[in-house]
Formats: C-alpha cells, structure tokens, sequence
C-alpha cells in the first residue's frame, strides 16, 4: 500500500509548484543565477516526493514538512528580491539548501525505519547477557583489523564498529579503550554500554553521568537542553574519548552530526564538539549505522569472521591455555575450529565445553565428524541467548523472512531470485500491508544483511537496485532460525526419520525435507501427510539430486509452494494437479507438461529442469496451447520446451522467462508477453542451418519494458553468422550478457547505442576478429566482462567507456595492445590468463585520477595473484 498523500507530501508539492511557476512566468524578471539556483531547488526536493508518498512514518512525515518549509521560504525569498539579489547572497542560499537538506540516502534509511515502526518490539525471552567474546580483553587474529580500527580512531570525529553478535567488536573496542598509544591522546577517556532499552535521547545524559555525575543530579528527567549545555561545557574543555558498545538504534549516528536538527527531534544545535579533537566509537550489530558514514565524515569499520588459522589458534589458547595441544587432538582439533565458521563467540562457547570433558582423540574424532553432535547442539543453544535480541528487534515481517531463510539446509548458498519468489508465493506480499511490490521483498533480504543476520556469498556487479546474489545463515544464526520456527510452529526441517514422528510435526505451515531419501520410507511419508495435511502450506526439497524417482507427499493438498527440482520425476506427476492451491512449482522431468496444466490457475512461478539438458533442435517442443491461460504466472523457466504461438492470447503478468530456445521469441510470442523484464535465451545452432535463429534479435522491440537479456549459442562456430547482427532498440535494457554468437566487433556499435546499458557481458567469442574500435556510445556502461575471444588490438577514443567501474578480461591470450584511457570512476580491473604484454598495457589506461583503482593480474599456469 503506497502512504498517503499527507502534509508532507501537499508542502513538497508546493515548493515544486510554486518553482514551475516562476521558472515559466511570462513576465520573469529572474536573472540567470536565480533561475539556475531555482532549478537546483527543484532537484533537491523532487526526491522527497517519492518518500514522502511512500512514508507511513508520522515522524519522517513532519521532518520532510519541515524541509519544505524551509526550501519554500527560500523560493519566495528569491522571488521577492529578484534581481536585486547579490550574487554573493545567492550563493549562500544554496549553500545553506545544501546543508539543509539531508542526503537522499540518509532520508530512505528514515524511511524504511516506519517497517520497525508498525511491529512492537517482541521482550527477548532471555535476559540479554554479555558476548561471550568480551570474557577475555585479549584479540587473537583479526589484527588487520585492529590497525584498521585504531588509525580509524585517531582520524575521524566518530567511528562505528560494525559485526553480526559474537564477532568480537566489545573485545576490539576495549582494546583500543586500554591502548596506551591511543588513551594517550586523550584527556578523559568514557566507556558507556548502550543497550536496546536506552534510547537516542537518553545518550547525553548517560554520558554527562559519566564524566559530570553532580551535574546530572542536578537536572530534571525532562530538561534535555539543560543536560546539552552542561554536556558542551564539559566537552568544551577536554579531549574526549567517548565509546558507546552495544548501540541498537539504528540512526544514533544522526546524533552527532551537525544538522541533525534538521533530521529528528527539532534540537537546537548538536552537544558534540568536533573541533577540540574528542573521539567517539560505536559498536553495533546493525550496519545501517556504516551505510551512513560517507554523509558523517566518519570511519566505517566491519568486523570479518576468523579465517581457519586465527580459529585454530583461539580454539586451541582457549582449551589449553599455555599448554600444547598434543598432537593426535590436533587434526580434530583444527577440524573442530573450522566447523565453528569464524565466529569468536562460536569457537569459546565450544572450547568451553571441550576443556571440560575427556581429552581423547575417539572423543574429539566423534565431535569433528558427527553431524549435528552434542556438544555442538549445547553450544549453540547456549550461543543462541546471545543471538536472540537480533531476532526479537526485529518486526513480524523481517522475522518471517529470517525463519523462512533457515528452511534451506545448513551452509546452503541461497539465489537471491529464488528466496524473493518463495517469499511472494507463500503470501508475505498479502500478509503486510508494507510490502506493495517484489521490490520491497527484496529490501526485506537486504535489511536481514544490514541487521547481520544474513551472510551474503556473492554479491551483483553493480545492480542498481540490489547487490545480494546468493546468501545465507552462518550455522549459529540457522540454529537459531530452526529453533523459532519449530516453536512458533512456523516451519519444520526434516533431516532424520525421527523428525517425521511425534506430535511436534502437526500443525507446522512449511516443511523442509533436507534428505529426499526420507521420502521413500513409507511411515514416514504417512506420518507427515496425516499430521500436517490441513497445515502445511509449502513443501521444499533439498536433495541431494539422484536420478531415481521418489515418492513425495501429494496428500498436502493446501499447499502453495512444491520445490521438487531435486527430485527426478520420469513423467509429469499428474497429482500435482490436485494441489489447486499452488503459486509455485519447481520440477525436474523428462516428460512434457500436460494441456491440464490450466487446472493450477493461481499458479505465479513455474520451473521445470530436466535430466538430460541436451536436446536436438531438428524438432522443437512446445508448451501446451493452455500455458497461456495462466494468468497469474509472472516467472516461468522451461528447459527444453517452447511457448507457442499465442492465437491472440497473452500474459500480462509475466515478467521472467528463462532457458527457453529462439522459437519462443518470435514476433506473435513477445507480442504476447509484453510486461516481460528478463529474458534468457539458449540458441542450438545447425550444421546447415540458415542462422535464422539468429534474427530472434529482430523481434526484441516488442518487449518495451526489457531490462536483462541473456543469449547463449550452446554450440557455438567460429565461422560468423550469416544473418546480421539486428539493431535492438529496447530502451529500457540495462543489462545484456551474450555468448557464442560470433559476431565481427564492428557489430558492436549497434549495441552501443543502448541509451541505458550498465552491464555487458561479452563470453565465448561473442565477438571476434582482431580488432574492436569503440568510437562512441556506452554512456551509462560500469561493468564490462570480455572472455574467450581472439581480440589483438582493442582502441577506444575519449568520451567511449567513460563511467566504467568494473573491468574484466579473461582468457584473452591474444590481447596486445590497448589504447585509450577509461573515467575517472574506474575502481576495479582483473585480468586473468591473458597475454603477459596486456597488463602492462592496462596501466596506460587507468587515468590520475583513479587513485583507487586496484588492477588484480592472475595466471593460473603461474598460480599466483599480482596486486599493482
């Protein structure tokens, strides 16, 4: 549901009017300056449109009135004085709009705080306890880290130190509260734990408490500008070291800045001075506080996970203390440290319960090769009172989400697509009144990452919208995540027969089945289907793949989602059919789907693999004519498999097709389909073919809205098309990866001139020939990916490849000569298994003022990693 259009929204809307109206009066007096100055304006508040409609926050709602308010006196100030302005006075205007006006960033993050707004805080079932990483001051590993933070210190007004719980950032903090060559700048250093209770307001007088504490005495509860004025007299006279472990809210680092009266809480001016040299850290769990350091002029520190060495190292002080670990414990031991996965709190709660058992190698081989051991189920649960506070603040919404990420298997690296359209499909769109579009669900996913609650794997080259690629739970936070889900009846993963009996697994909405083998074990299966029959809403299998077929449970007949892609089915499984229910199936087959396919009417995602991916191309094969009577499907992934001619009919609601071949691009197909934003398609080509095929790129116009397109030649020649390479006139085309299509590189102009391409992925010699000369175009281009070709001589003239940030070339043997010189953003250039000559080419290319740019060379025969 979109916000209302409030005050905030009509006081943005005037400024915007009132704008409009001078800018085109017949009778403007305005001088050049002041027009420019007022179409600065314009641009300032056309952003807080958007938020202001989308806000469902009262607060943000009366500071974006605020704002406004401010711009349009300013506006009316222009309009009064006109020409009689001074430009010097004009100049001072914009500077104070400037100052006055928060970053578009800071503002969405305002934003986005109204989804922990519309959920109360649900009380933590345990008393909230310390990390157990603060029981030992000392820091083992992670020095780089250490030095990081320290320097960080010493430069910036304000540092957070950022990390998901149990990271060790208490025990980093405090060495750097007790580090002689740090305190020694400072007069007074302060130590303050914050904690989720204390709110942003309650900071100043926490701290005044601190170094003041007759002052506070002295003070009433509700005279907070008593409190910042004795605070600043303190501040004023000494050099302050002030850390604040355990921050929770989200923008206490607004609270330091200088406009922060511009932000929240109407406050007069800031208490803390930034001249005198005084310092402040934060530690937190929430890197929403790091995403804002680039407006705060302050330092960002993140908190890495102990790599194999560092956790051995810690495992082994901690069990042993000064002693050695005798050597036939020391493969299990090492063993042991690496399944804690780097985090410090993991590693000391097992250590822990190590040191006080029995020192035998059976004992300590059983731990390092059990799964789901004993010890390792304390642990965690034992870790767990120290994860829950993460979970608890959450909002109902981000809870679900976190519960539903714990369906997958352990250490499983999730697709960020996958988990959004399971999300959608099991109905967290219905169920808040928040979530208007897949877009928001993603934002869910990248507020878990920013909460650290979620690990991100791999991360997209530079998406315009969201960076996680694939994701998951580190162990510790995936016990956790079960633990909830099987309490609140949320969720069950199945990973033993044992789990399938009982009364604990009736009532459960979603099932995870981490062993399709369970499935062929017949009381099992019954068990589940009697139990869970009038609950179970999704039903999800992991595998692993084997190509004999199972049984699975077809009696669950509520359910919304089936994810059997690691089940091999021979033919379609016509009880699916009776899951009328259903919005998302994913199978793998060799048959093909039936006509009664359009019996799943509410079906949104539909996914089929097959055993074989190989097929002839001598005969295509056609989804049923019924596919297009599927109104509500909205993703569809057919390997193998065709949509047919329409005869009229269309899809208006999907928006992806994957795997599909040539034939399902055609002119009547795409008509068709013509809300589609991703499109992949794979193209086996024939020996005596007429490369018709090819001319799919012909019919790419039709799909107005296009934003990724995906083209793979599966058998691909080295002998170019005969068809010419078609222009493809999709505006809106943001990203495009070709492969195989063997192209000469003059071709490349018509691709260039897609008005808002960001990323190009070139593989397999998509192009070839010696030479590519890129004149002009590309504008909007920031990755660029170049593999497998037979390129010599690549010359780009000045205005080409000008925004580019990423650059990769791999496998260009023959690559020599590179002439031209990329932008000034450039950040990023690997090479890896080229010519030797190319990286020195490369160098030319970087301008002075990339000064950030890192050139990684790698050469798999040389096996090593050059970083220039």
């Amino acid at each position: 549901m979109k916000g209302m259009k409030g005050k905030a929204f009509q006081h943005v809307d005037n400024v915007k009017i009132e704008i409009e109206r001078l800018l085109k009066s017949s009778d403007n007096s305005l001088d050049p300056y002041s027009q420019q100055l007022l179409e600065f304006i314009y641009k300032q508040v056309e952003p807080f449109e958007e938020i202001a409609q989308r806000s469902l926050h009262n607060h943000l709602d009366e500071q974006i009135s605020s704002i406004a308010k401010i711009l349009l006196g300013i506006v009316e100030r222009i309009r009064d004085g006109g020409v009689q302005m001074c430009r010097h006075e004009l100049e001072n205007i914009k500077q104070a709009i400037q100052s006055t006006t928060p970053p578009l960033r800071m503002m969405e993050e305002l934003c986005l705080d109204g989804l922990y707004s519309s959920f109360p805080e649900e009380e933590a079932a345990e008393e909230e306890k310390e990390e157990c990483d603060d029981v030992s001051s000392k820091v083992v590993g992670v020095c780089d880290v250490y030095k990081e933070l320290k320097d960080s210190v010493l430069k910036f007004p304000v540092t957070s130190l950022v990390g998901m719980p149990g990271i060790g950032k208490t025990t980093l903090a405090n060495k750097i509260f007790h580090d002689s060559t740090v305190v020694k700048h400072f007069d007074h250093p302060v130590w303050i734990r914050i904690g989720r209770k204390c709110g942003v307001k309650d900071i100043p007088r926490r701290i005044l408490a601190e170094i003041d504490p007759e002052s506070v005495t002295m003070l009433s509860e509700d005279d907070e500008v008593g409190v910042h004025e004795c605070l600043k007299e303190n501040l004023k006279s000494k050099k302050y070291l002030i850390v604040l472990d355990d921050v929770w809210d989200r923008y206490m680092m607004y609270f330091f800045h200088p406009y922060y009266r511009y932000i929240m809480y109407g406050l007069e001016h800031p208490f803390f001075p930034w001249e005198n040299g005084s310092r402040i850290l934060f530690t937190s769990r929430q890197q929403q506080v790091n995403a804002l350091q680039n407006h705060l002029h302050a330092g960002a520190i993140t908190v890495r996970l102990l790599n194999k060495e560092e956790s051995w190292k810690l495992l082994h002080e901690k069990v042993f203390c000064k002693g050695k670990c005798p050597p036939q414990l020391e493969k299990a031991g090492k063993k042991i440290s690496e399944i804690c996965e780097g985090l410090p709190l993991t590693i000391l709660t097992v250590a822990s319960l190590l040191s006080k058992v029995d020192k035998s190698p059976d004992y300590w081989n059983e731990v390092a090769t059990k799964k789901r051991h004993q010890l390792f189920l304390n642990a965690y649960d034992e870790i767990s009172k120290v994860l829950l506070p993460s979970y608890t603040h959450l909002p109902g919404l981000l809870q679900m989400c976190f519960l539903y990420i714990g369906l997958f298997p352990q250490k499983y690296e999730i697709p960020r697509p996958k988990l959004i359209n399971l999300w959608l499909a099991d109905g967290f769109y219905e169920l808040n009144l928040n979530i208007n579009s897949a877009k928001d669900v993603n934002d869910c996913l990248e507020e878990l990452v920013l909460n650290s609650l979620v690990m991100v794997y791999k991360k997209s080259a530079f998406s315009h919208s969201h960076t996680v690629k694939t994701c998951g739970l580190h162990s510790s936070l995936w016990h956790l995540s079960n633990k909830k889900a099987k309490e609140t009846k949320f969720a069950l993963a199945l990973s033993s027969p044992n789990d399938g009996f009982g009364d604990g697994i009736r009532g459960h909405h979603r099932l995870s089945f981490h062993y399709n083998v369970l499935f062929a074990m017949k009381d099992m299966l019954k068990s589940v289907e009697d139990n869970c029959a009038s609950d179970a809403r999704s039903l999800l299998c992991f595998g692993p793949y084997h190509q004999y077929q199972v049984p699975i449970c077809f009696r669950l007949k509520l359910l919304r989602e089936l994810d059997a892609q690691s089940i091999r089915f021979y033919d379609f499984p016509m009880e699916v059919l009776q899951l009328v229910e259903l919005r998302y199936l994913t199978l793998t087959l060799n048959g093909t789907i039936p006509p009664s396919i359009s019996l799943l009417s509410k079906l949104q995602f539909l996914v089929v693999d097959r055993h074989q991916s190989i097929k002839s191309c001598k005969d295509p094969s056609y989804l049923p004519m019924e596919i297009w009577g599927l109104k509500e499907l909205k993703h569809l992934q057919i390997m193998g498999s065709d949509l047919p001619d329409p005869c009229g009919a269309s899809l208006e609601s999907l928006s992806t097709l994957l795997n599909v071949s040539a034939y399902s691009c055609t002119e009547v197909v795409l008509k068709g389909i013509p809300n589609l934003k991703e499109l992949k398609i794979q193209i086996e080509l024939t020996p005596v073919g007429d490369g018709k095929l090819l001319s799919c790129f012909a019919h790419i116009f039709h799909l107005h809205i296009l934003e990724l397109l995906k083209c793979v030649i599966v058998n691909p020649e080295v002998v170019p098309p005969i068809v010419p390479f078609s222009n493809f006139q999709s505006e809106w085309l943001t990203k495009l990866s070709l492969s195989g299509l063997g192209y000469p590189w003059k071709e490349m102009s018509k691709i260039a001139l897609l008005p808002f391409l960001s990323v190009l992925k070139l593989k397999n010699y998509a192009f070839q020939g010696p030479n590519w000369e890129v004149e002009g175009g590309f504008i909007h281009l920031v990755s660029l990916v170049i593999e497998d070709t037979d390129l010599v001589d690549w010359k780009f003239g000045c205005g080409a490849l000008i925004n580019v940030i990423s650059l990769r070339i791999r496998n260009c043997y023959k690559l020599e000569k590179i002439h031209g010189v990329f932008g000034e953003y450039l950040q990023n250039i690997e090479l890896v298994d080229c010519n030797p000559s190319c990286a020195e080419e490369i160098k030319t290319t970087i301008p002075k003022e990339a000064t950030m740019c890192v050139t990684d060379v790698h050469s798999s025969w040389l096996d090593s990693k050059l970083k220039t």
